[in-house]
């Protein structure tokens, strides 16, 4: 009798959501999907990771418009309802994917993990031989999560904040199109520390050193170090050079001179057009991204691995 009601619980808890045991209590499993829809080639590997979900009884939330072109409407939901929902994202496509996400759920401390369909996934966890091996490390728990420093930007236009941002990799001020060199005060903690006329300024992360930053003779910086670092874009002033902050010192950037056709870029990936007298106020977020690592890869070897497998290949 006994032997047949165990029977029936085993097949019951089968059956249930994945769930964790959290400081005494339940915490169901549910997994927020960010695919690159645009390529196709996400979808397919979208679908897949879906399947596997499934079988292993995790919940899984998409948006709603996502969901219902891929044929799984069910799935489907807002994107409110979507970060108040999930435990874990997941995203599907390249860095820049995995950075416009980390954007959207960092003040929620929702936990992120990357599957690599770019060119150089040097910010994603998960390579497409390893998938489905992946996917149940992270269904199991077998992660560790790493903090990654954050940055809000602040326009203010006549001493009236009229923007506010967040960026994991940088926060860049720069010249558009075929304008002059712009000219900018540089302030750390009201301090001021340089005046700059160069193509721009890149405010970095440690994150971000390995983007634009590294591009224009920024230093590489261990990704856990909470740390920023300044480094200007092509100087028209030979002593400066890339500067690195502490996380809490804020910078203020004053535009200077009448600028034209300057701009303030976060991630690579959104646009504010700035004017003259414009101030930029750069600090440490008060959230940070939480990113999943499968792996016991350290950070030099994914340096080795990732950051300079185009030049190897280049080589051959």
């Amino acid at each position: 009798m006994n032997s047949n009601k165990d029977t029936l619980g085993q097949a019951i808890l089968y059956h249930l959501p994945m769930v964790y045991l959290i400081n005494g209590g339940l915490l169901v499993l549910t997994v927020g999907l960010f695919p690159n829809i645009n390529k196709q080639s996400v979808v397919t590997v979208l679908i897949q990771v879906i399947q596997h979900f499934q079988k292993r009884n995790v919940q899984i939330v998409l948006l709603k418009d996502v969901a219902e072109k891929i044929g799984y409407p069910e799935l489907g939901c807002s994107q409110q309802d979507m970060i108040k929902k999930i435990t874990v994202g997941l995203t599907i496509g390249g860095d820049g994917t995995l950075l416009n996400t980390a954007r959207e759920i960092s003040a929620m401390g929702i936990p992120l993990c990357g599957v690599n369909m770019g060119r150089l996934g040097f910010l994603t966890e998960i390579e497409l031989p390893d998938l489905n091996a992946s996917l149940d490390k992270l269904i199991d728990r077998k992660y560790q999560i790493e903090e990654h420093l954050m940055l809000d930007a602040m326009i203010l236009r006549q001493n009236r904040l009229i923007h506010v941002s967040s960026a994991l990799n940088d926060v860049v001020i720069s010249k558009s199109g075929v304008s002059r060199m712009i000219k900018f005060n540089v302030s750390l903690d009201n301090v001021l520390t340089a005046n700059y006329a160069a193509d721009g300024l890149i405010i970095a992360t440690a994150t971000g050193s390995t983007g634009y930053s590294l591009s224009a003779g920024g230093p590489i910086i261990n990704p856990l170090l909470k740390v920023m670092v300044l480094t200007p874009i092509c100087s028209h002033t030979l002593h400066v050079r890339p500067l690195v902050v502490s996380e809490k010192e804020e910078i203020k950037v004053e535009m200077t001179g009448n600028q034209e056709d300057v701009v303030l870029t976060i991630d690579g990936q959104t646009v504010y057009s700035l004017i003259a007298n414009d101030t930029v106020l750069i600090k440490q977020s008060p959230f940070s991204a939480q990113f999943i690592r499968l792996n016991n890869r350290s950070y030099y070897e994914t340096l080795r691995i990732k950051l300079w497998r185009s030049e190897k290949n280049a080589n051959l």
